[in-house]
């Protein structure tokens, strides 16, 4: 994996890649790969924020994360990143080796017709994953939906959807992370905590850009817990129970999240596709999926939902041969790794408006494989 053009003022000898800035709840999560032993902070209007854990700068991290309010960084549309350098951490006198301060400028999300791009499932594939999404052209946010590797097999492959972030977004835009199947894996996962946005330590939430509310979900694996594939180090069931009780209570807040004031659009997203009907032993969860989706339909109601996973690319509409529990809205499926292609990749753009969703399915070398228009489903 090679490091990535850095913003001018970022140097490559602190930073492996410009910055992520990813949506999770009412908050941004700043993120930055080291290059070397650091501490970070952010500046955002007045305010200066930390990676810390209770007033302890850290600094041993695989990426480091500052959380500033979301609504500090949209009104100032700009963050300051600060970095201090040390050679070693000692008990005192700490001599730092380098230190400075870098402007990134941030986009909010502004758009009456706001456009994003839907990459998934690109399975080590950087370059190309990241061709597709520029083809796309400019964008208001980004959404990272899973398995940007193969398995967590290295620290590296942690690092994969933060490298494709900070390409497609150098820190000016927002972007939304979700965990795929795969994230789970290997000898890493228990470390995928320290890496990835959270909103309490859990990895679904709520996001607000602009005038789109959405609502990330996470399946967690793909089969029972008790499946021999697993070898017992996966326990998703009780993931998915404290889930389904937050999406009960979230369905009940509708006033502060989906029905509140300018919102326009709601997505709900998922990296598994979990409405759809599936062969055993991929068939799991019937009850509280269910559960899932009718709340989805009777609460929240969507504009779309929005899956991976499938290494493929199409459009279910509600009522079809696919629906297993009665979708509300139409689901968009993206992120192909052709098997016959070993750089091959295509993902979705994805454009909002008034009366439609359009989904442009894009590859890495720009082509565009079709254009998929969908009304706005009426509630």
């Amino acid at each position: 994996m090679t490091d990535l053009p850095m913003l001018p003022a970022l140097p490559p000898e602190v930073f492996r890649a410009p910055p992520a800035v990813y949506a999770v709840g009412r908050n941004y999560c700043i993120t930055l790969i080291p290059a070397t032993r650091c501490v970070v902070w952010c500046r955002v209007g007045g305010n200066t924020y930390y990676d810390d854990f209770n007033g302890v700068f850290r600094s041993e991290r695989l990426v480091h994360q500052v959380y500033v309010p979301a609504d500090e960084l949209e009104k100032a549309e700009r963050y300051t990143v600060g970095y201090r350098c040390f050679a070693e951490r000692l008990s005192d006198w700490n001599k730092p080796t380098a230190e400075g301060e870098v402007t990134v400028e941030f986009r909010p999300v502004k758009s009456e017709g706001p456009r994003f791009f839907l990459i998934s499932d690109v399975h080590g594939r950087m370059e190309s994953g990241i061709a597709a999404a520029r083809a796309f052209g400019k964008m208001d946010f980004l959404i990272v939906n899973g398995d940007m590797h193969g398995n967590c097999v290295t620290c590296e492959s942690l690092l994969t959807d933060h490298f494709i972030a900070a390409a497609l977004t150098r820190g000016e835009i927002p972007a939304v992370f979700l965990r795929g199947n795969h994230d789970m894996r290997g000898p890493w996962p228990e470390r995928v905590e320290e890496c990835i946005p959270l909103d309490g330590g859990k990895t679904y939430f709520t996001f607000r850009l602009g005038p789109v509310w959405g609502v990330a979900l996470d399946c967690g694996e793909i089969r029972a817990d008790e499946h021999e594939k697993h070898g017992g180090v996966v326990c998703c069931h009780a993931m998915r129970l404290r889930e389904t009780q937050w999406l009960r209570e979230l369905a009940g807040r509708g006033a502060e999240e989906f029905d509140a004031p300018g919102v326009k659009y709601r997505l709900a997203v998922s990296h598994v596709d979990f409405t759809d009907v599936l062969p055993p032993p991929f068939d799991i969860e019937e009850e509280l999926y269910g559960q899932w989706t009718g709340l989805l339909r009777e609460y929240i109601r969507p504009d779309c939902l929005l899956f991976g996973h499938q290494h493929k690319n199409y459009v279910t509409l509600p009522g079809s041969p696919r629906d297993r529990f009665g979708q509300s809205a139409p689901a968009i499926v993206a992120g192909v790794p052709p098997k016959d292609d070993p750089i091959g990749f295509s993902g979705a753009g994805i454009t909002l408006s008034g009366e439609f969703i359009d989904a442009d399915y894009i590859d890495q070398t720009g082509r565009g494989l079709q254009r998929v228009r969908i009304p706005r489903p009426v509630y």
